[in-house]
Protein backbone atom coordinates (compact mmCIF):
# COMPACT_ATOMS: atom_id res chain seq x y z
CA UNK A 1 0.00 0.00 0.00
CA UNK A 2 1.13 3.41 -0.53
CA UNK A 3 1.37 5.82 2.20
CA UNK A 4 -1.99 7.69 0.82
CA UNK A 5 -4.01 4.25 1.05
CA UNK A 6 -2.72 3.97 4.40
CA UNK A 7 -4.12 7.25 5.29
CA UNK A 8 -7.34 6.70 3.49
CA UNK A 9 -7.38 3.52 5.56
CA UNK A 10 -6.55 5.09 9.04
CA UNK A 11 -9.56 7.59 8.63
CA UNK A 12 -11.84 4.15 7.74
CA UNK A 13 -10.73 2.54 10.60
CA UNK A 14 -10.63 5.50 12.51
CA UNK A 15 -14.70 6.56 11.97
CA UNK A 16 -15.48 3.10 11.86
CA UNK A 17 -13.81 2.96 15.80
CA UNK A 18 -16.09 5.58 16.60
CA UNK A 19 -19.17 4.13 15.47
CA UNK A 20 -18.43 0.97 17.63
CA UNK A 21 -17.66 3.60 20.57
CA UNK A 22 -20.88 5.18 20.00
CA UNK A 23 -22.89 2.05 20.17
CA UNK A 24 -21.36 0.81 23.05
CA UNK A 25 -22.03 4.28 24.81
CA UNK A 26 -25.50 4.83 23.84
CA UNK A 27 -25.63 0.83 24.64
CA UNK A 28 -27.00 0.09 21.10
CA UNK A 29 -23.55 -2.32 20.84
CA UNK A 30 -25.23 -5.91 20.59
CA UNK A 31 -23.08 -8.03 22.15
CA UNK A 32 -20.94 -6.04 24.09
CA UNK A 33 -17.99 -8.76 25.17
CA UNK A 34 -17.67 -8.89 20.98
CA UNK A 35 -17.95 -5.19 20.58
CA UNK A 36 -15.30 -3.89 22.68
CA UNK A 37 -12.46 -6.52 21.56
CA UNK A 38 -13.39 -5.24 17.83
CA UNK A 39 -12.87 -1.51 18.89
CA UNK A 40 -9.25 -2.19 20.57
CA UNK A 41 -8.93 -4.10 17.06
CA UNK A 42 -9.94 -1.53 15.18
CA UNK A 43 -8.08 1.14 17.21
CA UNK A 44 -4.89 -0.54 16.68
CA UNK A 45 -5.53 -1.18 12.86
CA UNK A 46 -5.96 2.60 12.62
CA UNK A 47 -2.84 3.44 14.70
CA UNK A 48 -0.65 1.02 12.70
CA UNK A 49 -2.10 2.65 9.09
CA UNK A 50 -1.52 6.14 10.40
CA UNK A 51 1.94 5.03 11.32
CA UNK A 52 2.60 3.65 7.92
CA UNK A 53 1.37 6.67 6.26
CA UNK A 54 3.97 8.53 8.40
CA UNK A 55 6.62 6.59 6.48
CA UNK A 56 8.04 8.21 3.56
CA UNK A 57 7.80 6.62 0.24
CA UNK A 58 10.20 4.21 -1.67
CA UNK A 59 8.71 3.82 -4.79
CA UNK A 60 6.78 0.61 -5.74
CA UNK A 61 7.55 -2.02 -4.81
CA UNK A 62 9.55 -1.33 -2.01
CA UNK A 63 11.50 -4.45 -1.38
CA UNK A 64 12.04 -5.63 -4.92
CA UNK A 65 14.80 -8.24 -5.48
CA UNK A 66 18.58 -7.02 -6.04
CA UNK A 67 19.78 -6.96 -9.14
CA UNK A 68 23.41 -6.78 -7.81
CA UNK A 69 25.78 -9.57 -8.11
CA UNK A 70 27.84 -10.37 -5.23
CA UNK A 71 31.60 -11.49 -5.26
CA UNK A 72 32.27 -13.38 -2.24
CA UNK A 73 35.64 -14.13 -3.93
CA UNK A 74 35.43 -17.80 -4.34
CA UNK A 75 34.98 -17.34 -7.70
CA UNK A 76 31.37 -18.30 -8.81
CA UNK A 77 29.15 -15.05 -8.89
Amino acid sequence: MTPDQHAARAEQLAAAADDIYQALADGRAEGAAYADPQLTATIALARLHAALAMRPSRGWPPHGPSTEVVDYGDGFP
